[in-house]
């Protein structure tokens, strides 16, 4: 799967924004500020219907206009043309003129994986970066666990609200229990899922980082869950005085956790700048492969800034890694064109450059030039 066009009006500080991409690494280059990471934002939001930065399409219309529109043209076998309009505070998206009734139904066409700087707030952040991982990355190829996602959140928010409609008064216990007895089996079916895809991602997670670090350290995932040691329904149960108390849920696979370990250490804890970096692209790479092994199809890669935040040694690895047959589109950010392609002068696969200019604060953010690589 690749996109072969991408067209942006008022999205972010693009006001319009018309690019054509090559099928293998297309290198977006330009100074801070000219719009490189959200062309990047763009293709991630078409595959996954949100911004992968942030969740209120609001705050993504161009400051002074009222919408925005996404149009992109994916190609694998046929073509699909993907449209997202948000304007007034309602959001329309389309797939080849046909305009979806449920965002979710979306979910799992189109593949892409994001490395970025911000990825290592999955491991110096709270625990809802790393389920938002976890569901992102199983929610790609499971339709299922999506449906027992979106139901369990539903069941959650129903029955916190239930706990404090009573406002610390007795509440209805077969009520609660109905509560109960659904979210139990939705929950434990995401359990089941998630332990089911840790023990199949770690071995990819392993290959990536002992490639990037040279073998250095023996790195694990743990999953960490109350449910490992009772079942959710019991959970519930013997937390129902705390949850009336508190008037909120708390136990259930909503306070599931990953724990990052070199050898017997959390890397949060004792890990260094260069190993939690490794961490988290290998993290990112074993992402890539779950999904090319599951659907058979090579997502779409997203590099954003990597040959400024990763030192020379990391970045060579990376790129041994990418001029593989492996992998498919690559799309990459960088501030400065000539290290950009010296990092892939070797690389004999398709390139094609983009040069972007810093806007003013009503412009556009133009490409000013695009060239190919007839490598």
């Amino acid at each position: 799967m690749h996109i072969g066009g991408l067209q942006l009006f008022y999205f972010k500080n693009h006001e319009e924004q018309h690019l054509q991409f090559c099928n293998g690494i297309n290198c977006i280059t330009g100074p801070n500020g000219s719009g490189k990471t959200n062309i990047l934002d763009a293709v991630y939001y078409l595959a996954n219907t949100k911004s992968f930065f942030n969740g209120i399409d609001q705050q993504l219309i161009k400051h002074g206009q009222t919408f925005f529109s996404i149009h992109g043209f994916f190609e694998n076998d046929t073509t699909t043309e993907i449209l997202v309009n948000f304007g007034k505070g309602k959001k329309t998206l389309k797939k080849n003129g046909k305009v979806y009734s449920r965002l979710i139904d979306h979910i799992g066409i189109i593949q892409t994986v994001f490395i970025t700087p911000y990825d290592i707030s999955l491991v110096l952040e709270g625990s809802e970066e790393r389920r938002r991982f976890l569901d992102f990355t199983i929610s790609q190829t499971d339709r299922q666990y999506l449906e027992q996602l979106s139901l369990y959140k539903k069941l959650l928010d129903q029955r916190n609200a239930f706990l404090k409609q009573a406002e610390g008064r007795p509440v209805d216990p077969l009520l609660l229990e109905t509560f109960d007895d659904r979210m139990a089996i939705a929950g434990q079916r995401i359990f089941e899922k998630r332990r089911e895809f840790i023990a199949e991602f770690t071995p990819y997670f392993q290959e990536f980082y002992g490639f990037l670090s040279g073998e250095a350290e023996h790195p694990t995932l743990l999953y960490v869950s109350e449910l490992h040691e009772k079942p959710l329904k019991d959970l519930l149960y013997l937390n129902r005085d705390k949850d009336r108390i508190l008037q909120r849920t708390g136990s259930g696979t909503h306070k599931d956790d990953l724990e990052f370990l070199l050898g017997d250490y959390p890397l949060k804890k004792y890990g260094s700048q260069g190993q939690i970096k490794s961490y988290v692209i290998a993290l990112k790479l074993a992402q890539y492969k779950y999904f090319l092994e599951k659907t058979g199809k090579k997502p779409i890669l997203l590099l954003d800034d990597i040959f400024e935040k990763i030192d020379g040694s990391r970045a060579g690895k990376l790129m041994e890694l990418v001029a593989r047959d492996y992998f498919g589109q690559i799309i990459i950010t960088d501030t400065h064109a000539d290290r950009v392609k010296e990092h892939l002068e070797g690389l004999t696969v398709e390139k094609k450059y983009f040069a972007l200019e810093k806007p003013l604060s009503t412009n556009a953010a133009p490409v000013q030039n695009s060239s190919e690589d007839p490598d």
